[in-house]
Protein backbone atom coordinates (compact mmCIF):
# COMPACT_ATOMS: atom_id res chain seq x y z
CA UNK A 1 0.00 0.00 0.00
CA UNK A 2 1.31 3.49 -0.83
CA UNK A 3 2.80 5.33 2.17
CA UNK A 4 0.62 8.39 1.47
CA UNK A 5 -2.55 6.33 1.90
CA UNK A 6 -3.47 5.80 5.54
CA UNK A 7 -4.80 2.37 6.42
CA UNK A 8 -7.99 2.26 8.48
CA UNK A 9 -7.85 -0.24 11.35
CA UNK A 10 -11.10 -1.34 12.98
CA UNK A 11 -10.63 -3.01 16.37
CA UNK A 12 -13.51 -5.03 17.80
CA UNK A 13 -15.00 -3.44 20.91
CA UNK A 14 -15.22 -6.93 22.41
CA UNK A 15 -11.49 -7.67 22.41
CA UNK A 16 -8.88 -8.46 25.05
CA UNK A 17 -9.62 -10.67 28.03
CA UNK A 18 -13.15 -11.75 28.90
CA UNK A 19 -14.23 -11.14 32.50
CA UNK A 20 -13.50 -14.73 33.61
CA UNK A 21 -9.94 -14.74 32.26
CA UNK A 22 -9.27 -11.24 33.60
CA UNK A 23 -10.34 -12.39 37.08
CA UNK A 24 -8.00 -15.41 36.89
CA UNK A 25 -5.01 -13.31 35.79
CA UNK A 26 -5.57 -10.69 38.47
CA UNK A 27 -5.71 -13.37 41.16
CA UNK A 28 -2.55 -15.01 39.82
CA UNK A 29 -0.61 -11.74 39.78
CA UNK A 30 -1.81 -10.90 43.29
CA UNK A 31 -0.55 -14.26 44.57
CA UNK A 32 2.75 -13.88 42.70
CA UNK A 33 3.31 -10.69 44.68
CA UNK A 34 3.04 -12.62 47.95
CA UNK A 35 4.78 -15.95 47.19
CA UNK A 36 8.07 -16.86 45.50
CA UNK A 37 6.61 -19.46 43.14
CA UNK A 38 3.00 -19.86 42.15
CA UNK A 39 2.00 -22.88 40.08
CA UNK A 40 -0.98 -23.28 37.76
CA UNK A 41 -2.53 -26.60 36.73
CA UNK A 42 -1.86 -26.58 32.98
CA UNK A 43 -1.87 -23.11 31.46
CA UNK A 44 -4.11 -20.71 33.38
CA UNK A 45 -5.41 -19.56 29.98
CA UNK A 46 -4.94 -20.57 26.35
CA UNK A 47 -2.57 -17.90 25.13
CA UNK A 48 1.10 -18.73 24.77
CA UNK A 49 2.31 -15.13 24.82
CA UNK A 50 0.51 -14.31 28.08
CA UNK A 51 1.74 -17.56 29.65
CA UNK A 52 5.32 -16.46 28.84
CA UNK A 53 4.70 -13.10 30.52
CA UNK A 54 3.28 -14.77 33.61
CA UNK A 55 6.26 -17.12 33.84
CA UNK A 56 8.51 -14.09 34.16
CA UNK A 57 6.46 -13.10 37.21
CA UNK A 58 6.96 -16.52 38.80
CA UNK A 59 3.63 -18.06 37.73
CA UNK A 60 4.59 -21.49 36.45
CA UNK A 61 2.28 -23.98 34.66
CA UNK A 62 2.61 -27.68 35.53
CA UNK A 63 1.12 -30.55 33.54
CA UNK A 64 0.51 -32.89 36.47
CA UNK A 65 0.12 -32.74 40.23
CA UNK A 66 3.24 -34.69 41.18
CA UNK A 67 4.81 -31.35 42.05
CA UNK A 68 4.41 -30.14 45.63
CA UNK A 69 4.57 -26.53 46.76
CA UNK A 70 2.98 -23.59 48.50
CA UNK A 71 0.41 -22.29 46.00
CA UNK A 72 -1.50 -23.88 43.11
CA UNK A 73 -4.01 -22.09 40.91
CA UNK A 74 -6.76 -24.10 39.24
CA UNK A 75 -7.27 -22.68 35.72
CA UNK A 76 -10.22 -20.73 34.33
CA UNK A 77 -11.36 -23.85 32.43
CA UNK A 78 -11.79 -25.78 35.69
CA UNK A 79 -10.43 -28.93 37.31
CA UNK A 80 -11.76 -32.43 37.92
CA UNK A 81 -12.76 -33.65 41.38
CA UNK A 82 -9.71 -35.93 41.54
CA UNK A 83 -7.39 -33.07 40.54
CA UNK A 84 -8.83 -30.85 43.26
CA UNK A 85 -8.35 -33.55 45.92
CA UNK A 86 -4.74 -34.19 44.87
CA UNK A 87 -4.01 -30.46 44.75
CA UNK A 88 -5.32 -29.97 48.27
CA UNK A 89 -2.99 -32.76 49.44
CA UNK A 90 0.14 -31.54 47.65
CA UNK A 91 -0.16 -27.77 48.08
CA UNK A 92 -0.57 -25.59 51.15
CA UNK A 93 -2.91 -23.22 49.33
CA UNK A 94 -5.20 -23.98 46.36
CA UNK A 95 -6.91 -21.10 44.57
CA UNK A 96 -9.77 -21.90 42.21
CA UNK A 97 -10.11 -19.47 39.29
CA UNK A 98 -12.69 -21.53 37.39
CA UNK A 99 -14.91 -19.27 35.30
CA UNK A 100 -18.32 -18.81 36.98
CA UNK A 101 -20.01 -19.81 33.70
CA UNK A 102 -18.16 -23.13 33.67
CA UNK A 103 -19.18 -23.69 37.31
CA UNK A 104 -22.79 -22.96 36.36
CA UNK A 105 -22.66 -25.75 33.77
CA UNK A 106 -21.08 -28.10 36.32
CA UNK A 107 -23.99 -27.41 38.70
CA UNK A 108 -26.53 -28.03 35.92
CA UNK A 109 -24.95 -31.41 35.19
CA UNK A 110 -25.01 -32.32 38.88
CA UNK A 111 -28.75 -31.56 39.04
CA UNK A 112 -29.43 -33.55 35.88
CA UNK A 113 -27.55 -36.55 37.29
CA UNK A 114 -29.68 -36.52 40.44
CA UNK A 115 -32.76 -36.69 38.22
CA UNK A 116 -31.28 -39.62 36.22
CA UNK A 117 -30.76 -37.79 32.94
CA UNK A 118 -28.16 -38.88 30.42
CA UNK A 119 -25.74 -36.03 29.75
CA UNK A 120 -24.87 -34.74 26.28
CA UNK A 121 -22.04 -32.21 25.95
CA UNK A 122 -21.61 -30.13 22.81
CA UNK A 123 -17.96 -29.17 22.37
CA UNK A 124 -14.42 -30.27 21.63
CA UNK A 125 -13.15 -33.59 22.95
CA UNK A 126 -9.87 -33.12 24.81
CA UNK A 127 -10.47 -29.49 25.74
CA UNK A 128 -9.96 -28.97 29.50
CA UNK A 129 -13.41 -27.46 30.04
CA UNK A 130 -15.09 -30.37 28.26
CA UNK A 131 -12.97 -32.86 30.24
CA UNK A 132 -14.14 -31.24 33.48
CA UNK A 133 -17.79 -31.38 32.37
CA UNK A 134 -17.35 -35.01 31.27
CA UNK A 135 -15.82 -35.91 34.63
CA UNK A 136 -18.80 -34.31 36.37
CA UNK A 137 -21.23 -36.29 34.20
CA UNK A 138 -19.45 -39.56 35.00
CA UNK A 139 -21.45 -42.68 34.10
CA UNK A 140 -24.35 -40.50 32.97
CA UNK A 141 -22.36 -39.17 30.01
CA UNK A 142 -23.99 -40.11 26.70
CA UNK A 143 -21.33 -38.46 24.56
CA UNK A 144 -19.49 -35.36 23.37
CA UNK A 145 -20.59 -34.06 19.99
CA UNK A 146 -19.65 -31.24 17.61
CA UNK A 147 -22.38 -31.88 15.05
CA UNK A 148 -25.52 -33.93 14.58
CA UNK A 149 -23.89 -36.39 12.16
CA UNK A 150 -21.87 -37.84 15.05
CA UNK A 151 -25.03 -38.88 16.92
CA UNK A 152 -26.14 -42.52 16.46
CA UNK A 153 -29.68 -42.87 15.13
CA UNK A 154 -31.18 -44.89 17.96
CA UNK A 155 -33.63 -44.36 20.80
CA UNK A 156 -32.58 -42.47 23.93
CA UNK A 157 -34.38 -41.99 27.23
CA UNK A 158 -34.09 -38.78 29.27
CA UNK A 159 -31.40 -36.47 27.88
CA UNK A 160 -29.94 -33.25 29.29
CA UNK A 161 -27.92 -31.11 26.86
CA UNK A 162 -25.25 -28.54 27.78
CA UNK A 163 -22.33 -27.07 25.86
CA UNK A 164 -18.78 -25.89 26.15
CA UNK A 165 -18.93 -22.18 26.95
CA UNK A 166 -17.15 -21.22 23.72
CA UNK A 167 -19.13 -23.43 21.31
CA UNK A 168 -21.04 -22.10 18.32
CA UNK A 169 -24.74 -21.81 19.12
CA UNK A 170 -25.40 -23.43 15.72
CA UNK A 171 -23.53 -26.54 16.94
CA UNK A 172 -25.64 -26.65 20.09
CA UNK A 173 -28.94 -26.17 18.25
CA UNK A 174 -28.05 -28.75 15.58
CA UNK A 175 -27.19 -31.44 18.14
CA UNK A 176 -30.31 -30.64 20.18
CA UNK A 177 -32.56 -30.89 17.11
CA UNK A 178 -31.24 -34.40 16.41
CA UNK A 179 -31.87 -35.58 19.97
CA UNK A 180 -35.40 -34.16 19.85
CA UNK A 181 -36.10 -36.78 17.18
CA UNK A 182 -34.64 -39.74 19.04
CA UNK A 183 -35.00 -39.07 22.78
CA UNK A 184 -38.13 -39.54 24.88
CA UNK A 185 -37.38 -36.38 26.85
CA UNK A 186 -34.90 -33.56 26.27
CA UNK A 187 -33.82 -30.83 28.69
CA UNK A 188 -31.87 -28.11 26.93
CA UNK A 189 -29.54 -25.56 28.53
CA UNK A 190 -27.89 -22.86 26.46
CA UNK A 191 -24.58 -22.61 28.30
CA UNK A 192 -22.71 -20.73 25.58
CA UNK A 193 -21.04 -17.68 27.12
CA UNK A 194 -22.70 -14.33 26.32
CA UNK A 195 -19.29 -12.69 25.88
CA UNK A 196 -18.36 -15.36 23.33
CA UNK A 197 -21.60 -14.74 21.44
CA UNK A 198 -20.99 -10.99 21.36
CA UNK A 199 -17.50 -11.53 19.95
CA UNK A 200 -18.79 -13.90 17.29
CA UNK A 201 -21.54 -11.47 16.26
CA UNK A 202 -19.16 -8.50 16.11
CA UNK A 203 -16.51 -10.52 14.23
CA UNK A 204 -19.06 -11.43 11.55
CA UNK A 205 -20.08 -7.78 11.20
CA UNK A 206 -16.48 -6.58 10.89
CA UNK A 207 -15.55 -9.31 8.40
CA UNK A 208 -18.33 -8.13 6.09
CA UNK A 209 -17.10 -4.54 5.95
CA UNK A 210 -13.27 -4.67 5.71
CA UNK A 211 -10.71 -5.76 3.13
CA UNK A 212 -8.85 -8.04 5.53
CA UNK A 213 -9.27 -9.49 9.02
CA UNK A 214 -6.68 -10.46 11.62
CA UNK A 215 -7.79 -12.88 14.33
CA UNK A 216 -5.42 -12.66 17.30
CA UNK A 217 -5.05 -15.43 19.84
CA UNK A 218 -3.37 -18.63 20.93
CA UNK A 219 -3.43 -21.68 18.66
CA UNK A 220 -4.75 -23.76 21.60
CA UNK A 221 -7.65 -21.35 22.23
CA UNK A 222 -10.94 -22.97 21.21
CA UNK A 223 -12.87 -19.70 21.02
CA UNK A 224 -10.14 -18.01 18.92
CA UNK A 225 -10.12 -20.92 16.48
CA UNK A 226 -13.89 -20.63 16.19
CA UNK A 227 -13.64 -16.89 15.53
CA UNK A 228 -11.20 -17.59 12.71
CA UNK A 229 -13.44 -20.31 11.31
CA UNK A 230 -16.32 -17.84 11.39
CA UNK A 231 -14.64 -14.86 9.71
CA UNK A 232 -12.82 -16.99 7.12
CA UNK A 233 -16.16 -18.08 5.72
CA UNK A 234 -17.15 -14.42 5.28
CA UNK A 235 -13.84 -12.83 4.32
CA UNK A 236 -11.25 -14.94 2.48
CA UNK A 237 -8.54 -12.40 3.38
CA UNK A 238 -8.52 -13.49 7.02
CA UNK A 239 -5.42 -14.56 8.95
CA UNK A 240 -4.89 -16.15 12.37
CA UNK A 241 -1.88 -14.69 14.15
CA UNK A 242 -0.37 -15.23 17.60
CA UNK A 243 2.00 -12.27 17.99
CA UNK A 244 3.61 -9.26 16.33
CA UNK A 245 6.25 -11.46 14.63
CA UNK A 246 3.51 -13.10 12.57
CA UNK A 247 2.62 -9.71 11.06
CA UNK A 248 5.97 -9.59 9.25
CA UNK A 249 5.02 -12.64 7.18
CA UNK A 250 1.71 -11.10 5.99
CA UNK A 251 1.15 -9.10 2.84
CA UNK A 252 -1.17 -6.30 3.93
CA UNK A 253 -0.53 -4.11 0.90
CA UNK A 254 -4.10 -4.48 -0.37
CA UNK A 255 -5.71 -4.01 3.04
CA UNK A 256 -6.94 -0.42 3.04
CA UNK A 257 -9.38 -1.38 5.79
CA UNK A 258 -8.22 -3.94 8.33
CA UNK A 259 -10.38 -5.55 11.01
CA UNK A 260 -8.90 -6.90 14.25
CA UNK A 261 -10.73 -9.38 16.48
CA UNK A 262 -9.41 -11.45 19.36
CA UNK A 263 -10.14 -14.48 21.47
CA UNK A 264 -11.22 -14.17 25.09
CA UNK A 265 -7.73 -15.13 26.34
CA UNK A 266 -5.86 -12.58 24.23
CA UNK A 267 -4.30 -9.77 26.32
CA UNK A 268 -4.72 -6.15 25.27
CA UNK A 269 -0.96 -5.53 25.48
CA UNK A 270 -0.45 -8.11 22.72
CA UNK A 271 -3.09 -6.51 20.50
CA UNK A 272 -1.35 -3.14 20.97
CA UNK A 273 2.03 -4.61 19.96
CA UNK A 274 0.51 -6.13 16.84
CA UNK A 275 -1.12 -2.83 15.83
CA UNK A 276 2.24 -1.10 16.34
CA UNK A 277 3.85 -3.60 13.97
CA UNK A 278 1.06 -3.16 11.41
CA UNK A 279 1.59 0.61 11.43
CA UNK A 280 5.22 0.11 10.45
CA UNK A 281 4.19 -1.40 7.12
Amino acid sequence: MRKDIKRKIIIAENSGFCSGVRRAIELAEELAGKYNNVYTLDAILHNEEEVKRLKQKGIIPIENLKTKGDVLILPAHGATEEEIKTAETNFKKVVDTTCPLVLRTVHIIERLKKENYGIVIVGDKGHREVSVLSDTAGKNLIGIFRNKNEIPEKSFGKIGIVSQSTAFEEMLFSVTEKFLRYAKEVRFFNTVCDETLRRQKEAKSIAQTVDCVLVIGGKTSANTNRLFELVKKINKNSSFIQNEKDVKSLDLSQCKTLGIVSGTSTPKWLIDKIIEEINKQ
